[in-house]
């Protein structure tokens, strides 16, 4: 098994009837900032929210499908991410699908318990509208590409 340095979690995504309301209260209690405003076959419409966005896109994120729900655990290369990947390959654990949207690279896994779990890495680039993959092949050449 190859060690990897642990991540940290890097946001949470989190349901909500009304993602802007919600992230205008935030917005206004904490001081967080509301990076942007999305629509996703994957996660609805949503609103992203940081309180550091030059250290970290968002960290906080407002989804109107619950079954989108997640936490995301940031990795510190690409070689971390693709060891993890493999690790979960190898025991067996489904990826239903990955992103490579500019920003960052990931992939996501369910735990025993049924909760999501994205794994990635920050890449700082232009965000991309590029879809989710689901199809295995392309996940295995996302996550096996050198370059992040």
């Amino acid at each position: 098994m190859t060690t990897v340095t642990p991540p940290t979690v890097g946001h949470i995504a989190r349901a909500a009837r009304d993602p802007h309301g919600l992230a205008e209260f935030y917005r206004d209690l904490l001081d967080l900032r509301i990076v942007r405003e999305v629509g996703n076959q994957l996660a609805g419409d949503s609103v992203l929210l940081s309180g550091h966005p030059d250290k970290e896109d968002h960290e906080l994120v407002f989804i109107t499908k619950p079954e989108s729900t997640h936490t995301a655990f940031r990795v510190d290369s690409v070689e971390t991410l693709s060891a993890l990947y493999h690790r979960a390959r190898g025991r067996g654990i489904a990826v239903p699908y990955a992103l490579d949207n500019g920003i960052a690279r990931s992939f996501f896994v369910r735990d025993p318990e049924g909760n999501a779990i994205e794994v990635y890495l920050a890449t700082r680039e232009p965000l991309r509208g590029t879809p989710p993959l689901a199809d295995p092949e392309a996940i295995d050449r996302l996550m096996r590409s050198p370059t992040a």
